[in-house]
C-alpha cells in the first residue's frame, strides 16, 4: 500500500489531486482541518490535511483517459454515461471523506504519537514521522508495541548523523548559561583524556565571577595533576596559551552568565581567541524548556559552536528536547551527562542508546 499526504484548500482540490496521483481506486484514510497564517489570530486561512492510499504500486501508473476529440452521435450517449458515472464516484468519495474526517488515527498510531508528544518531541518531527508510520501500519497492521519498535528504528535512522565525532582538538572550551554544569562537565572530559588516553592536560578558566567555580576547578586540577591558569582578560588568555603549548589537550572553562545578556557573548569574544584548533561545546540542560534552549543557542550562534553537550539527563523523564535541538539546528550531540560523579557520569552520544532511554518508559495501555 502506498500512503500519501496532501495539504489543500478544499475537498474538491484534494479529490482531484488524489485521483490524479493514485488513481480511481485510492481510498481516504484520514482528513482534518487546520488554520494557518494570520496575524495576532486574524486573517487565518483554513486548510485540509488528507491522507490517501492505494493498494498496489501499479495503480500509481494509471493514466487519465482522454475524452473523444469529436464524439459522434452514436458515441455521445456512452460518453455522457461515463461522465455521469465519474461524477457519481466523485460525490461518493467526497461523502466518504467527510465521514472519515471526524475520525481519529488507528489506535496503535494514536498511542505512539501520544507518547511522542508526552516526551515533548516537536510537532515538526511528528509531521515527518506520521506518513511513513501510517504507511507501515496499513501494510503490516502492527499492535502498539510493534509500531513503537518501528518508530524507534525510524528515529535512529533519522538522527544517526548526529552522533559524537569522536575526537578532541588541541583546545577545548565549554560555553553556556549559568547552572547547566559546565565546570563539572569540563572536568569529566579532562578526566577521560587522562584516564582513558593517558594524555597530558591543562586547565584555563575565564570564569572570574564565581570564586566557587575557581575553587572547584582547582580541586579537579589537583586530582588530575594538571596546571590551572586564571585569565582576567585577553592578554592573560594569550599568555596562558603559550604557557600550556606543551600539553596534549587544554580545557577552557568560561563564566556562566544570564544568556539573555548579549554582553556575555561579547565579553567571551574579547577574552578567548576562537580559532581552528579550538573546539567549542555549547552545554545545555535537559531540564530546561525547549524555548529557553533555542534562545541560548541563538545567543551563542555568533560563536563557532562545534557540537552540543546535554547535561542532567537523569533529572528529567522528558528528553525529546534533545532531538528537537538537533533537528532544528542540524547539530551533533557530543555527550550527555547524568550525575555529579567525575568521570563516570558522562557518555558519548549514541543515538540508539539515547532512543532506548527516551522510549524506556513506554507502556502499551
Amino acid at each position: 500500500m502506498k500512503v500519501k499526504k496532501y495539504v489543500v484548500a478544499s475537498m474538491p482540490q484534494a479529490m482531484k489531486a488524489i485521483r490524479s496521483d493514485l488513481g480511481e481506486e485510492a481510498v481516504i484514510l484520514h482528513s482534518k482541518q487546520f488554520r494557518t497564517g494570520g496575524f495576532f489570530g486574524l486573517f487565518t486561512k483554513t486548510k485540509m490535511e488528507v491522507l490517501a492510499a492505494v493498494d498496489s504500486v501499479e495503480k500509481l501508473n494509471v493514466k487519465k483517459k482522454s475524452a473523444p476529440a469529436e464524439p459522434g452521435m452514436e458515441d455521445n450517449t456512452s460518453f455522457m454515461k461515463q461522465q455521469l458515472s465519474e461524477l457519481n464516484a466523485l460525490v461518493s468519495q467526497m461523502s466518504q471523506m467527510q465521514k472519515v474526517s471526524s475520525s481519529s488515527y488507528p489506535q496503535a498510531v494514536e498511542n505512539v504519537l501520544a507518547y511522542l508528544r508526552l516526551q515533548e518531541i516537536d510537532e515538526a518531527i511528528l509531521e515527518n514521522v506520521e506518513t511513513p508510520m501510517l504507511e507501515y501500519y496499513y501494510l503490516h497492521r502492527p499492535n502498539s508495541n510493534q509500531l513503537m519498535k518501528w518508530t524507534q528504528s525510524w528515529f535512529v535512522n533519522q538522527f544517526k548523523a548526529s552522533e559524537w565525532s569522536g575526537s578532541f582538538k588541541k583546545y577545548v572550551s565549554v560555553v553556556g548559561p549559568t547552572g547547566v554544569g559546565k565546570t563539572t562537565t569540563l572536568a569529566k572530559l579532562a578526566a577521560k583524556c587522562v584516564l582513558e588516553h593517558n594524555q597530558k592536560i591543562a586547565f584555563i578558566t575565564t570564569d572570574t565571577y564565581r570564586i566557587s567555580a575557581i575553587e572547584q576547578l582547582k580541586t579537579y586540577a589537583s586530582i588530575l595533576n594538571a596546571p590551572l591558569t586564571i585569565c582576567y582578560n585577553g592578554a592573560d588568555f594569550k599568555k596562558a596559551l603559550v604557557e600550556t603549548e606543551a600539553y596534549d589537550v587544554i580545557f577552557i572553562d568560561t563564566a556562566g552568565r544570564n544568556f539573555l545578556e548579549e554582553q556575555y557573548v561579547s565579553d567571551l569574544k574579547k577574552i578567548i581567541t576562537f580559532q581552528e584548533n579550538l573546539q567549542t561545546f555549547l552545554v545545555l540542560a535537559l531540564t530546561s524548556k525547549v524555548s529557553d534552549m533555542k534562545a541560548v543557542y541563538e545567543r551563542f550562534a555568533s560563536l563557532p559552536v562545534d557540537q552540543l553537550i546535554f547535561t542532567k539527563r537523569d533529572e528529567t523523564t522528558q528528553k525529546g528536547s534533545l532531538l528537537n535541538m538537533l533537528y532544528h539546528y542540524g547539530q551533533r550531540a557530543a555527550f550527555t551527562t547524568y550525575g555529579q560523579d567525575v568521570p563516570e557520569d558522562i557518555s558519548p552520544f549514541k543515538i540508539e542508546v539515547f532512543i532506548d532511554d527516551v522510549f524506556g518508559d513506554w507502556k502499551d495501555e
